[in-house]
Protein backbone atom coordinates (compact mmCIF):
# COMPACT_ATOMS: atom_id res chain seq x y z
CA UNK A 1 0.00 0.00 0.00
CA UNK A 2 0.93 3.21 -1.29
CA UNK A 3 1.90 6.28 1.58
CA UNK A 4 -0.98 8.51 0.53
CA UNK A 5 -3.57 5.80 1.00
CA UNK A 6 -2.10 5.03 4.53
CA UNK A 7 -2.23 8.43 5.30
CA UNK A 8 -5.93 8.22 3.57
CA UNK A 9 -6.88 5.53 6.02
CA UNK A 10 -5.71 6.94 9.16
CA UNK A 11 -7.38 10.40 8.59
CA UNK A 12 -11.05 8.54 8.02
CA UNK A 13 -10.33 6.27 11.02
CA UNK A 14 -9.42 9.75 13.21
CA UNK A 15 -12.90 10.97 11.76
CA UNK A 16 -14.93 8.14 12.62
CA UNK A 17 -13.47 7.72 15.65
CA UNK A 18 -14.51 11.82 16.07
CA UNK A 19 -17.81 10.91 15.63
CA UNK A 20 -18.71 7.97 17.75
CA UNK A 21 -17.08 10.04 20.38
CA UNK A 22 -19.63 12.63 19.45
CA UNK A 23 -22.82 10.06 19.60
CA UNK A 24 -21.62 8.30 22.51
CA UNK A 25 -21.08 11.38 24.36
CA UNK A 26 -25.14 12.56 23.39
CA UNK A 27 -27.94 12.46 25.94
CA UNK A 28 -31.17 10.65 25.12
CA UNK A 29 -34.59 11.04 27.22
CA UNK A 30 -36.01 7.05 27.75
CA UNK A 31 -38.86 5.91 30.09
CA UNK A 32 -37.64 3.32 33.19
CA UNK A 33 -40.37 1.20 34.17
CA UNK A 34 -39.08 -0.72 37.30
CA UNK A 35 -41.81 -2.98 38.61
CA UNK A 36 -44.70 -1.17 37.38
CA UNK A 37 -43.02 1.74 38.55
CA UNK A 38 -42.42 4.34 35.80
CA UNK A 39 -39.39 6.91 35.88
CA UNK A 40 -38.15 9.12 33.27
CA UNK A 41 -34.41 9.17 32.84
CA UNK A 42 -31.07 10.78 30.19
CA UNK A 43 -28.83 8.51 29.63
CA UNK A 44 -25.99 7.91 26.91
CA UNK A 45 -25.31 4.84 25.56
CA UNK A 46 -25.63 2.80 22.63
CA UNK A 47 -28.02 -0.19 24.23
CA UNK A 48 -30.76 -0.99 26.24
CA UNK A 49 -27.84 -2.46 28.92
CA UNK A 50 -25.24 0.51 28.77
CA UNK A 51 -28.16 2.53 29.56
CA UNK A 52 -29.38 0.66 32.33
CA UNK A 53 -25.96 0.49 34.18
CA UNK A 54 -25.61 4.18 33.56
CA UNK A 55 -29.23 4.41 35.23
CA UNK A 56 -27.84 1.80 37.93
CA UNK A 57 -30.63 -0.48 37.40
CA UNK A 58 -29.32 -4.17 38.47
CA UNK A 59 -30.73 -6.42 36.25
CA UNK A 60 -29.97 -10.76 37.13
CA UNK A 61 -30.97 -13.53 34.21
CA UNK A 62 -34.21 -14.34 36.36
CA UNK A 63 -35.42 -10.56 35.86
CA UNK A 64 -37.36 -9.57 32.97
CA UNK A 65 -36.42 -7.05 30.44
CA UNK A 66 -37.99 -5.58 27.41
CA UNK A 67 -36.70 -4.68 25.09
CA UNK A 68 -33.42 -6.86 25.79
CA UNK A 69 -30.03 -5.47 26.62
CA UNK A 70 -28.25 -6.01 23.10
CA UNK A 71 -31.20 -3.27 21.68
CA UNK A 72 -29.84 -0.38 20.19
CA UNK A 73 -30.95 2.36 22.55
CA UNK A 74 -33.41 4.87 20.74
CA UNK A 75 -34.53 8.54 22.10
CA UNK A 76 -37.81 8.35 23.80
CA UNK A 77 -37.80 4.66 24.40
CA UNK A 78 -39.49 2.73 26.96
CA UNK A 79 -37.35 -0.17 28.72
CA UNK A 80 -39.35 -2.19 31.31
CA UNK A 81 -37.48 -3.84 34.17
CA UNK A 82 -39.71 -6.82 36.26
CA UNK A 83 -37.44 -8.32 39.01
CA UNK A 84 -37.46 -11.78 40.04
CA UNK A 85 -38.93 -12.57 43.67
CA UNK A 86 -39.24 -15.68 45.55
CA UNK A 87 -42.78 -16.96 45.34
CA UNK A 88 -43.57 -19.96 47.51
CA UNK A 89 -46.81 -21.53 46.10
CA UNK A 90 -49.42 -23.95 48.94
CA UNK A 91 -51.45 -26.42 47.44
CA UNK A 92 -54.96 -26.85 49.66
CA UNK A 93 -55.98 -29.44 50.70
CA UNK A 94 -53.39 -31.73 51.09
CA UNK A 95 -51.06 -29.12 52.06
CA UNK A 96 -47.71 -29.14 49.55
CA UNK A 97 -45.59 -26.38 48.37
CA UNK A 98 -43.48 -25.44 45.60
CA UNK A 99 -40.59 -22.72 46.27
CA UNK A 100 -39.50 -21.03 42.95
CA UNK A 101 -37.77 -17.37 42.03
CA UNK A 102 -39.49 -15.98 39.07
CA UNK A 103 -40.73 -12.67 37.45
CA UNK A 104 -43.27 -14.20 35.88
CA UNK A 105 -46.65 -11.80 36.04
CA UNK A 106 -49.64 -14.03 36.46
CA UNK A 107 -50.50 -17.51 39.02
CA UNK A 108 -51.07 -19.31 35.51
CA UNK A 109 -47.14 -18.50 34.56
CA UNK A 110 -45.86 -19.07 37.83
CA UNK A 111 -48.06 -22.33 37.78
CA UNK A 112 -46.67 -23.54 34.39
CA UNK A 113 -42.78 -22.23 35.38
CA UNK A 114 -43.23 -25.10 38.62
CA UNK A 115 -45.01 -27.56 36.25
CA UNK A 116 -48.51 -27.28 37.21
CA UNK A 117 -51.72 -25.57 36.21
CA UNK A 118 -55.23 -24.32 37.47
CA UNK A 119 -57.88 -26.77 36.93
CA UNK A 120 -61.55 -26.01 36.33
CA UNK A 121 -63.03 -24.65 39.80
CA UNK A 122 -59.38 -24.47 41.54
CA UNK A 123 -59.28 -21.10 43.72
CA UNK A 124 -56.28 -19.18 43.90
CA UNK A 125 -55.45 -16.41 46.55
CA UNK A 126 -51.81 -14.03 46.15
CA UNK A 127 -50.67 -12.82 49.23
CA UNK A 128 -54.48 -12.75 50.77
CA UNK A 129 -56.46 -11.32 47.73
CA UNK A 130 -58.24 -13.87 45.56
CA UNK A 131 -57.00 -13.50 42.37
CA UNK A 132 -57.78 -15.35 38.65
CA UNK A 133 -55.64 -16.81 36.43
CA UNK A 134 -54.28 -14.50 34.27
CA UNK A 135 -54.67 -12.07 36.44
CA UNK A 136 -52.03 -8.98 36.60
CA UNK A 137 -49.81 -9.96 39.98
CA UNK A 138 -47.80 -7.72 42.12
CA UNK A 139 -44.57 -6.83 40.78
CA UNK A 140 -41.02 -6.98 42.78
CA UNK A 141 -42.38 -8.45 46.06
CA UNK A 142 -41.98 -11.36 47.61
CA UNK A 143 -45.09 -13.63 46.68
CA UNK A 144 -47.18 -16.22 48.48
CA UNK A 145 -49.45 -17.91 46.17
CA UNK A 146 -52.42 -20.41 47.46
CA UNK A 147 -53.83 -22.77 45.42
CA UNK A 148 -57.12 -24.45 46.75
CA UNK A 149 -57.79 -27.53 44.48
CA UNK A 150 -61.30 -27.89 43.08
CA UNK A 151 -63.53 -31.55 45.06
CA UNK A 152 -66.13 -33.24 43.46
CA UNK A 153 -69.38 -32.80 46.01
CA UNK A 154 -72.01 -35.69 44.70
CA UNK A 155 -75.35 -34.12 46.00
CA UNK A 156 -78.33 -36.01 46.29
CA UNK A 157 -81.33 -34.04 46.93
CA UNK A 158 -84.59 -35.27 47.51
CA UNK A 159 -83.22 -38.81 46.03
CA UNK A 160 -81.97 -36.61 42.84
CA UNK A 161 -78.23 -37.09 42.56
CA UNK A 162 -75.96 -34.43 40.66
CA UNK A 163 -71.96 -33.68 40.90
CA UNK A 164 -71.02 -29.84 41.82
CA UNK A 165 -67.11 -29.15 41.64
CA UNK A 166 -65.63 -26.38 43.40
CA UNK A 167 -63.22 -24.85 44.82
CA UNK A 168 -64.46 -23.44 47.81
CA UNK A 169 -63.14 -24.59 51.36
CA UNK A 170 -66.66 -25.90 53.06
CA UNK A 171 -69.42 -28.00 51.67
CA UNK A 172 -71.93 -24.38 52.51
CA UNK A 173 -69.95 -22.23 49.99
CA UNK A 174 -69.93 -24.89 47.20
CA UNK A 175 -73.66 -25.79 46.92
CA UNK A 176 -74.05 -21.61 47.23
CA UNK A 177 -71.48 -21.02 44.56
CA UNK A 178 -73.61 -23.50 42.51
CA UNK A 179 -76.88 -21.74 43.11
CA UNK A 180 -78.24 -24.25 45.47
CA UNK A 181 -79.90 -22.09 48.31
CA UNK A 182 -80.86 -23.53 51.63
CA UNK A 183 -83.63 -22.19 54.10
CA UNK A 184 -83.04 -23.08 57.93
CA UNK A 185 -85.79 -25.78 57.97
CA UNK A 186 -83.39 -27.79 54.75
CA UNK A 187 -81.30 -30.93 56.12
CA UNK A 188 -78.04 -31.05 54.93
CA UNK A 189 -75.69 -34.09 56.12
CA UNK A 190 -72.99 -33.77 56.52
CA UNK A 191 -73.50 -30.44 57.78
CA UNK A 192 -72.53 -27.04 55.71
CA UNK A 193 -69.76 -26.07 57.60
CA UNK A 194 -67.89 -29.79 56.59
CA UNK A 195 -64.20 -28.71 55.28
CA UNK A 196 -63.77 -30.07 51.58
CA UNK A 197 -60.82 -31.99 51.83
CA UNK A 198 -61.36 -34.72 49.62
CA UNK A 199 -64.41 -35.67 47.38
CA UNK A 200 -67.38 -35.41 49.15
CA UNK A 201 -71.31 -37.18 49.10
CA UNK A 202 -73.91 -34.97 50.61
CA UNK A 203 -77.53 -35.64 51.07
CA UNK A 204 -79.64 -32.12 50.98
CA UNK A 205 -83.64 -32.74 52.01
CA UNK A 206 -85.51 -29.81 51.31
CA UNK A 207 -87.51 -28.37 54.04
CA UNK A 208 -91.75 -29.48 52.90
CA UNK A 209 -94.70 -26.79 54.44
CA UNK A 210 -96.67 -28.44 57.40
CA UNK A 211 -100.61 -28.17 58.72
CA UNK A 212 -100.31 -29.50 62.36
CA UNK A 213 -103.39 -29.52 64.11
CA UNK A 214 -102.70 -29.31 68.15
CA UNK A 215 -104.65 -28.42 70.96
CA UNK A 216 -107.45 -26.79 68.53
CA UNK A 217 -104.90 -24.70 67.00
CA UNK A 218 -103.82 -25.18 63.43
CA UNK A 219 -99.73 -24.91 63.59
CA UNK A 220 -97.82 -23.76 59.98
CA UNK A 221 -94.13 -25.10 59.91
CA UNK A 222 -91.42 -25.91 57.79
CA UNK A 223 -89.75 -29.56 58.40
CA UNK A 224 -87.34 -31.59 56.14
CA UNK A 225 -87.01 -34.28 58.84
CA UNK A 226 -87.51 -37.99 57.65
CA UNK A 227 -90.09 -39.14 59.99
CA UNK A 228 -93.33 -36.94 61.84
CA UNK A 229 -91.85 -37.60 65.55
CA UNK A 230 -88.55 -35.20 64.00
CA UNK A 231 -90.87 -33.05 62.57
CA UNK A 232 -93.04 -32.32 65.37
CA UNK A 233 -89.75 -32.00 67.65
CA UNK A 234 -88.86 -29.61 65.27
CA UNK A 235 -91.94 -27.54 65.75
CA UNK A 236 -91.51 -27.50 69.41
CA UNK A 237 -95.04 -29.86 69.88
CA UNK A 238 -94.28 -32.59 72.31
CA UNK A 239 -95.46 -36.15 72.68
CA UNK A 240 -96.47 -36.68 76.48
CA UNK A 241 -97.88 -39.66 77.97
CA UNK A 242 -100.51 -41.21 76.00
CA UNK A 243 -100.55 -38.74 73.43
CA UNK A 244 -100.41 -39.71 69.49
CA UNK A 245 -100.11 -38.44 66.37
CA UNK A 246 -101.76 -38.99 63.26
CA UNK A 247 -99.87 -40.60 60.92
CA UNK A 248 -97.60 -42.29 64.05
CA UNK A 249 -94.77 -40.80 64.86
CA UNK A 250 -92.16 -43.70 63.24
CA UNK A 251 -93.97 -42.67 59.92
CA UNK A 252 -92.61 -40.50 56.80
CA UNK A 253 -94.56 -37.35 56.72
CA UNK A 254 -97.25 -37.50 54.58
CA UNK A 255 -97.57 -36.32 51.17
CA UNK A 256 -100.28 -33.66 51.76
CA UNK A 257 -98.40 -32.19 55.30
CA UNK A 258 -100.97 -32.50 57.36
CA UNK A 259 -100.34 -34.21 60.91
CA UNK A 260 -102.85 -33.90 64.29
CA UNK A 261 -101.72 -34.82 67.64
CA UNK A 262 -103.80 -35.86 69.50
CA UNK A 263 -103.53 -35.25 73.44
CA UNK A 264 -104.86 -38.67 75.51
CA UNK A 265 -105.96 -38.72 79.28
CA UNK A 266 -106.60 -41.24 81.43
CA UNK A 267 -108.58 -40.91 84.64
CA UNK A 268 -109.52 -43.34 87.33
CA UNK A 269 -113.07 -43.07 88.22
CA UNK A 270 -114.23 -44.90 91.70
CA UNK A 271 -117.70 -46.00 92.40
CA UNK A 272 -119.13 -46.79 96.19
CA UNK A 273 -122.05 -49.35 96.47
CA UNK A 274 -123.68 -50.19 99.47
CA UNK A 275 -123.76 -54.14 100.40
CA UNK A 276 -126.52 -55.11 102.14
CA UNK A 277 -126.45 -56.94 105.55
CA UNK A 278 -128.20 -59.96 105.57
CA UNK A 279 -130.71 -60.12 108.99
CA UNK A 280 -131.35 -63.40 111.30
CA UNK A 281 -134.47 -63.43 113.40
CA UNK A 282 -134.31 -64.94 116.84
CA UNK A 283 -136.95 -65.23 119.74
CA UNK A 284 -137.09 -62.85 122.87
CA UNK A 285 -138.77 -62.86 125.96
CA UNK A 286 -137.41 -58.85 126.26
CA UNK A 287 -140.07 -58.09 123.37
CA UNK A 288 -143.87 -58.31 123.48
CA UNK A 289 -145.26 -60.65 121.28
CA UNK A 290 -146.11 -59.41 117.68
CA UNK A 291 -143.38 -57.01 117.89
CA UNK A 292 -139.64 -57.09 116.79
CA UNK A 293 -136.55 -55.54 117.86
CA UNK A 294 -133.07 -55.17 116.72
CA UNK A 295 -131.00 -56.55 118.92
CA UNK A 296 -127.81 -56.70 117.36
CA UNK A 297 -127.68 -53.55 114.39
CA UNK A 298 -126.65 -54.57 111.22
CA UNK A 299 -124.11 -52.63 109.13
CA UNK A 300 -123.83 -51.75 105.44
CA UNK A 301 -121.24 -53.07 103.76
CA UNK A 302 -119.04 -51.01 100.54
CA UNK A 303 -117.93 -52.61 97.57
CA UNK A 304 -115.81 -50.02 95.24
CA UNK A 305 -115.55 -50.29 91.80
CA UNK A 306 -112.77 -48.64 89.88
CA UNK A 307 -113.51 -47.10 86.14
CA UNK A 308 -110.69 -46.41 83.50
CA UNK A 309 -111.96 -43.05 81.66
CA UNK A 310 -110.01 -42.02 78.29
CA UNK A 311 -110.41 -38.47 76.96
CA UNK A 312 -109.16 -37.66 73.53
CA UNK A 313 -108.85 -34.23 72.93
CA UNK A 314 -110.96 -33.45 76.04
CA UNK A 315 -113.71 -35.77 74.54
CA UNK A 316 -114.42 -38.97 76.18
CA UNK A 317 -113.86 -42.14 73.93
CA UNK A 318 -113.61 -45.13 75.98
CA UNK A 319 -114.92 -46.45 80.02
CA UNK A 320 -113.80 -50.03 81.06
CA UNK A 321 -113.81 -51.60 84.25
CA UNK A 322 -110.67 -51.55 85.97
CA UNK A 323 -111.38 -53.98 88.79
CA UNK A 324 -113.33 -54.06 92.16
CA UNK A 325 -113.29 -54.74 95.85
CA UNK A 326 -114.89 -54.72 98.84
CA UNK A 327 -114.31 -51.97 101.64
CA UNK A 328 -116.41 -52.76 104.23
CA UNK A 329 -117.73 -56.18 105.01
CA UNK A 330 -121.52 -55.80 105.48
CA UNK A 331 -122.25 -57.22 109.45
CA UNK A 332 -125.62 -59.01 109.91
CA UNK A 333 -128.01 -57.97 111.89
CA UNK A 334 -129.90 -59.75 114.69
CA UNK A 335 -133.46 -59.01 114.72
CA UNK A 336 -135.43 -60.10 118.32
CA UNK A 337 -139.16 -62.00 117.67
CA UNK A 338 -141.26 -61.61 120.58
CA UNK A 339 -142.48 -63.74 122.50
CA UNK A 340 -143.63 -62.07 125.34
CA UNK A 341 -147.22 -62.14 126.22
CA UNK A 342 -148.49 -58.54 127.98
CA UNK A 343 -152.62 -59.23 128.54
CA UNK A 344 -154.76 -56.38 127.68
CA UNK A 345 -158.47 -55.15 128.32
CA UNK A 346 -160.69 -54.04 125.11
CA UNK A 347 -163.99 -52.05 125.71
CA UNK A 348 -166.49 -53.32 123.25
CA UNK A 349 -170.78 -53.29 123.37
CA UNK A 350 -170.27 -56.57 125.11
CA UNK A 351 -167.95 -55.22 127.55
CA UNK A 352 -164.41 -55.67 128.72
CA UNK A 353 -162.50 -58.25 127.34
CA UNK A 354 -159.05 -59.44 127.79
CA UNK A 355 -156.52 -60.34 124.75
CA UNK A 356 -152.95 -61.20 124.39
CA UNK A 357 -152.51 -60.66 120.65
CA UNK A 358 -153.93 -57.96 118.02
CA UNK A 359 -153.37 -58.20 114.63
CA UNK A 360 -154.87 -56.46 111.01
CA UNK A 361 -156.72 -59.03 109.00
CA UNK A 362 -158.52 -59.16 105.24
CA UNK A 363 -162.28 -59.78 106.25
CA UNK A 364 -164.64 -61.33 104.19
CA UNK A 365 -167.54 -63.79 104.72
CA UNK A 366 -169.41 -66.63 103.45
CA UNK A 367 -172.46 -68.75 104.43
CA UNK A 368 -173.30 -72.40 104.09
CA UNK A 369 -174.65 -71.87 100.20
CA UNK A 370 -172.22 -68.48 99.46
CA UNK A 371 -169.12 -70.71 99.83
CA UNK A 372 -167.83 -70.13 96.27
CA UNK A 373 -168.55 -73.92 95.50
CA UNK A 374 -171.25 -75.75 93.05
CA UNK A 375 -173.29 -76.59 96.15
CA UNK A 376 -174.27 -75.50 99.69
CA UNK A 377 -171.45 -76.71 102.57
CA UNK A 378 -173.21 -76.41 105.88
CA UNK A 379 -169.98 -78.34 107.67
CA UNK A 380 -166.93 -76.69 108.88
CA UNK A 381 -163.35 -78.21 108.41
CA UNK A 382 -163.78 -78.56 112.90
CA UNK A 383 -167.13 -80.68 112.20
CA UNK A 384 -168.82 -77.27 113.05
CA UNK A 385 -172.33 -75.38 111.78
CA UNK A 386 -171.39 -72.92 109.01
CA UNK A 387 -172.99 -70.04 111.08
CA UNK A 388 -171.90 -67.05 112.83
CA UNK A 389 -169.53 -67.22 115.67
CA UNK A 390 -167.38 -69.01 113.26
CA UNK A 391 -164.16 -67.90 111.43
CA UNK A 392 -162.42 -69.88 108.92
CA UNK A 393 -158.53 -68.73 108.80
CA UNK A 394 -155.79 -69.83 106.04
CA UNK A 395 -154.67 -73.79 106.38
CA UNK A 396 -150.87 -72.50 107.79
CA UNK A 397 -153.04 -71.09 110.51
CA UNK A 398 -155.53 -74.07 111.04
CA UNK A 399 -153.43 -76.10 112.56
CA UNK A 400 -151.57 -73.54 115.39
CA UNK A 401 -155.62 -71.79 115.99
CA UNK A 402 -157.97 -74.39 115.46
CA UNK A 403 -160.08 -73.32 118.64
CA UNK A 404 -158.75 -70.49 119.59
CA UNK A 405 -161.15 -67.46 120.42
CA UNK A 406 -161.32 -64.27 118.66
CA UNK A 407 -162.74 -60.99 118.39
CA UNK A 408 -163.56 -58.85 115.51
CA UNK A 409 -165.32 -55.30 115.81
CA UNK A 410 -168.29 -55.32 113.50
CA UNK A 411 -168.97 -59.34 113.58
CA UNK A 412 -168.31 -60.28 117.64
CA UNK A 413 -166.70 -62.18 119.45
CA UNK A 414 -165.63 -66.56 117.43
CA UNK A 415 -163.62 -69.23 117.04
CA UNK A 416 -161.38 -70.91 114.67
CA UNK A 417 -163.23 -73.93 113.21
CA UNK A 418 -162.73 -73.81 109.26
CA UNK A 419 -160.37 -72.78 107.04
CA UNK A 420 -160.16 -72.19 102.91
CA UNK A 421 -158.27 -71.15 100.12
CA UNK A 422 -157.50 -67.94 102.22
CA UNK A 423 -153.29 -66.94 102.14
CA UNK A 424 -152.05 -64.57 104.50
CA UNK A 425 -153.78 -62.28 106.73
CA UNK A 426 -157.10 -63.15 105.60
CA UNK A 427 -159.98 -64.99 107.36
CA UNK A 428 -163.51 -65.34 106.59
CA UNK A 429 -166.27 -64.84 108.93
CA UNK A 430 -169.40 -67.26 108.86
CA UNK A 431 -172.76 -66.59 108.52
CA UNK A 432 -175.81 -68.47 108.15
CA UNK A 433 -177.59 -68.06 105.00
CA UNK A 434 -180.80 -65.92 106.21
CA UNK A 435 -178.35 -63.66 108.37
CA UNK A 436 -175.43 -63.23 105.56
CA UNK A 437 -173.61 -59.67 105.99
CA UNK A 438 -170.93 -59.50 103.21
CA UNK A 439 -167.77 -58.27 104.44
CA UNK A 440 -164.64 -56.66 102.52
CA UNK A 441 -162.04 -54.73 104.69
CA UNK A 442 -159.54 -54.51 106.97
CA UNK A 443 -160.11 -55.11 110.33
CA UNK A 444 -158.25 -55.54 113.79
CA UNK A 445 -158.55 -59.49 114.89
CA UNK A 446 -157.93 -59.63 118.68
CA UNK A 447 -157.10 -63.29 119.63
CA UNK A 448 -158.72 -63.82 124.08
CA UNK A 449 -157.88 -65.42 126.67
CA UNK A 450 -157.00 -67.53 128.50
CA UNK A 451 -153.90 -67.95 126.57
CA UNK A 452 -153.18 -71.48 125.14
CA UNK A 453 -150.29 -73.43 125.91
CA UNK A 454 -148.50 -72.92 122.68
CA UNK A 455 -148.79 -69.76 121.28
CA UNK A 456 -146.82 -69.52 117.79
CA UNK A 457 -144.42 -66.50 117.84
CA UNK A 458 -144.95 -65.54 114.00
CA UNK A 459 -148.29 -66.47 112.53
CA UNK A 460 -147.50 -68.04 108.95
Amino acid sequence: MSRKTIITFAILGVLLAAALILFLGRQRQVTLIIDGQAQSARVRGLTVGGALRQAGVQVSPQDLLEPGKATWLVNGMEISVTHARGVNITFLPDGGERQLVSASQTAAQLLAEAGLEAGAGDRLWANGATVTPDQALPAGKPLALVVRRAQTVTLTIDSETRQITSGASTLGEALAEAGILMEPADRLSPAADTPLEGPVSADLRKARTLSIQVDGFTVQARSAAGQVGEALAEAGISLQGLDYSLPSESEPLPEDGRLRVVRVQEELVLAQTAVPFTTKYENSDQVALDRQEVIVPGVLGLQVSRERVRYEDGEEVLRSSDGDWVAQEAQEQTVGLGTKIELKTLQTEAGNLEYYRAVTVWVTSYSPCRSGGDRCYPGTSSGMKVQKGVIAVPRAWYGLLVGARVYIPGYGTAVVADTGGMTGYWVDVAYGDDDYVPWAQYVTMYFLTPVPSYVPVRLP
